[in-house]
């Protein structure tokens, strides 16, 4: 039997390491990501299109730079403020903050220092500026069911409230 290639609608199971460009590793998913191909959902579209015509066994590496990964760092998404004009629930290193633009978008700040006086927040993706390596290693390729898209659908609508 012919080994089933990634194609669109295909359902797709993989694990993954990622590394920066001094190869140090960021991150090792060994709880299986699953995917369904061609719906531009959960990867990065060059993640995505690299897994076109893989099968299940074959083991890929990605390099993606920032520009086709998390975008270049953006210092003006750094915001210095007084301590007190943050509720103390949020002054946590660490802690991630939505703020809600005039028109309505959310948009994400992680609080990445404090002193006696002033919060330091940052906007940025944690990868955001960095050129990254993915090591993925593709578990099982096949087609996607009904239920595999209906849960597909749940799952981007909950990263997304």
């Amino acid at each position: 039997m012919d080994s089933i290639k990634i194609t669109k609608d295909m359902f797709v199971v993989l694990t993954y390491e990622l590394y920066d460009d001094k190869s140090e590793l960021l991150e090792k998913v060994d709880n299986p990501v699953t995917h369904i191909h061609g719906e531009g959902k959960k990867l990065l579209p060059i993640i995505e299109n690299s897994l076109e015509g893989k099968i299940a066994g074959d083991e890929i590496e990605i390099k993606v730079s920032s520009s086709d990964g998390f975008g270049e760092y953006d210092p003006s998404l750094v915001i210095k403020d007084k301590l007190s004009n943050v509720p103390e629930e949020f002054r946590k290193v660490d802690e991630t903050i939505a703020f809600v633009s005039k028109s309505g978008d959310t948009k994400d700040f992680k609080v990445t220092e404090i002193n006696d006086k002033a919060i330091v927040l940052d906007g940025n993706h944690y990868l955001a500026g960095k050129s990254l390596l993915y090591k993925i290693k593709i578990l099982d390729v096949r087609e996607a069911t009904q239920y595999d898209k209906e849960q597909a659908q749940l799952d981007f609508l909950r990263t997304k409230a």
